[in-house]
């Protein structure tokens, strides 16, 4: 049976978490695996300190406990999702990346950390979504309920993620956004280095053109779901994350491809600055 892994601790934003798991279970007809972590090992500054054995305990409690209450939270929001749990001792990120080799997607909460004004991932999001070889959700505090959103190139690079976010729309009989960028600046910015207003409007009524040819074929797959197109010169991150945000969307859908120098890296810029900046939950599809 196809199963959703979300991994949880005792947080509010778990339980946001393992609410929009079951949802994805069960409106794909699969099990829900709700996974908690602790790590009871000391740091490399202190090799030698021993851990008490009431310590460890009260930290595996914790990580139970926190799956438990999740579980509970799952079943009020969908009663009839088969549910499986289970914690691990170790690294969670590490722990989620195995037990989830062969689920359909993982879904993991974050929320805001340290001192950084808009950045929303904590460390096991950027592990997960980094390394993971299949679908990756990151859901912030809330959970709307608008459009999905979904980040639109000009190549097939971003087909698998276009596929899964009218997949994703239909499902939720919600509106699907598609977002293109043909530019890494904005008019005013294009204008301001002596491009003409005419050359602009020709620019963009060509990307408009090839968007829609792009979409062309998964809109006679999905029929019942309507689109709307914002092709803009900007940034591609910075104009998802303004679309989501003004339509209070409820999924933001990118592709990754990871690039550069370290192997098994596939998160890829634009889907970065996505995670860390969107309050919206995110899905990330691989190639």
């Amino acid at each position: 049976m196809p199963t959703v892994v979300v991994g949880v601790d005792n947080t509010d934003t778990s339980l946001h978490a393992a609410r929009w798991a079951a949802s994805l279970a069960a409106r794909e007809e699969s099990e829900l695996h709700i996974v908690g972590a602790y790590d009871a090992s000391t740091s490399n500054y202190a090799p030698g300190l021993v851990i008490p054995q009431d310590v460890v305990e009260a930290i595996a409690n914790e990580a139970k406990d926190a799956v438990q209450k999740a579980a509970a939270a799952a079943l009020e929001a969908e009663p009839d999702v088969r549910v499986r749990t289970s914690v691990g001792e170790g690294d969670a990120a590490r722990t989620l990346l195995e037990v989830g080799k062969d689920a359909t997607a993982i879904v993991i909460g974050t929320r805001r950390l340290g001192s950084v004004k808009g950045l929303l991932l904590g460390s096991v999001g950027v592990m997960i979504a980094a390394h993971y070889h299949g679908r990756v959700v990151v859901i912030g505090d809330e959970v709307p309920s608008g459009p999905v959103v979904v980040g639109v190139g000009d190549t097939p690079i971003s087909d698998p993620a276009v596929k899964e976010a009218y997949r994703q729309a239909d499902s939720l009989k919600v509106p699907l956004v598609a977002v293109h960028t043909w530019a890494q600046l904005d008019a005013d910015a294009l204008h301001g280095f002596g491009i003409e207003p005419e050359a602009v409007e020709r620019m963009s009524a060509e990307a408009t053109e090839a968007v829609a040819e792009r979409l062309a074929g998964y809109a006679e797959d999905y029929p019942d779901v309507e689109v709307q197109r914002i092709v803009v010169p900007d940034d591609p991150g910075k104009a998802i994350v303004e679309a989501a945000t003004e339509r209070k969307a409820s999924l933001i859908v990118v592709g990754s491809r990871g690039r550069g120098g370290f192997k098994g890296m596939l998160l890829g810029s634009t889907s970065q600055k996505v995670l860390q900046h969107a309050g919206t939950p995110v899905m990330i599809v691989r190639e």
